[in-house]
């Protein structure tokens, strides 16, 4: 057994599919299922039971991907503080976001930290708060940003303060485009937005409840894109993140503006039982000042210097 069967088989159990595999590690099928035939014999068990759809790994697969994962993870760590022995910056980041900022932040943050430290690759992987907080807590990602503050085995650090913007056609086709709506403006228009489970639809509903205002869903839809296109042949409009619309804003295919006291707070979350590397210190650094840079011109997000939460618990 070696570390190279080890990930080929933990890539299988992972992603359930030896193509979807194969695609991954940028090897043949055949390759890939070799190596693993080849670990199954060396240790006298069935490690994938294989199926039309897939693969599920056994008992005995479930057990060993669990091992493999920490053996990964003392494999990484290791490297990494024999880099930073040296006061290098090296290794990988495995960076959880928000549909977002995605297409905003993140990008700007890497692309100022890669140039920094050139050694550096990163893992990045989008998903909603809750989703992230499963990953961090599986150790499956090093950092996240999350709407939510951490409690442990989870640490935060309060990175900004965001303003929810309505998204609508270009020149107001739904509504009338005022410089600031209001819930009570939105609340006989359709609307497009997240399932239940989205921490930014349980925060806007929370707040219109208060305010007695009654909303009215139309669509569901967790991916942005089909949000956007959705909101684009004039289903209804959408209320979202500043981040995850301004661009489209300000190239002029979509309109929109901020929603009257609609504010969430993003932390960056941590396993706070795993060590702080010196890529992940630098890369919160790096996220803190990209959003500083960011509210110089774009004053619907900016840095927080509070821990205090801004959306329900």
């Amino acid at each position: 057994m070696d570390l190279v069967q080890l990930r080929y088989f933990a890539q299988v159990a992972q992603l359930k599919s030896f193509t979807k595999a194969s695609e991954a590690l940028h090897i043949t099928q055949p390759a890939l299922t070799r190596q693993v035939l080849l670990l199954e014999e060396e240790l006298g068990v069935q490690l994938l039971f294989r199926h039309s759809r897939g693969a599920e790994p056994t008992e005995a697969g479930v057990k060993l991907l669990a091992g493999a994962e920490s053996i990964f993870r003392v494999v990484r760590d290791v490297t990494v503080e024999v880099a930073e022995s040296s006061g290098r910056v090296a290794g990988t980041l495995r960076i959880g976001f928000p549909p977002s900022l995605g297409g905003f932040v993140i990008g700007m943050a890497v692309d100022a930290f890669q140039r920094k430290y050139p050694e550096v690759t990163f893992e990045l992987r989008e998903g909603l708060s809750n989703e992230l907080r499963d990953h961090l807590l599986a150790d499956r990602l090093d950092l996240a940003v999350l709407m939510i503050e951490a409690d442990p085995p989870l640490v935060s650090v309060p990175l900004c303060a965001e303003e929810l913007w309505v998204l609508q056609p270009p020149s107001g086709r739904i509504l009338n485009s005022p410089r600031t709506y209001t819930l009570k403006m939105l609340a006989k228009q359709p609307l497009i937005q997240p399932g239940r489970t989205q921490l930014v639809r349980q925060y806007i509903e929370s707040v219109a409840l208060g305010q007695g205002i009654s909303l009215h869903i139309v669509a569901e839809a967790d991916a942005l894109q089909v949000t956007k296109d959705l909101v684009r042949r004039g289903v209804g409009v959408h209320i979202s993140p500043y981040s995850g619309i301004a661009a489209d804003i300000k190239r002029g295919d979509f309109s929109g503006g901020p929603v009257q006291g609609l504010v969430i707070s993003r932390y960056l979350v941590r396993r706070m039982d795993r060590p702080i590397t010196l890529g992940i210190a630098r890369f919160q650094e790096a996220m803190l000042e990209t959003i500083q840079a960011l509210h110089k011109s774009d004053h619907a997000i900016r840095p927080v210097t509070s821990k205090r939460a801004v959306i329900p618990s």
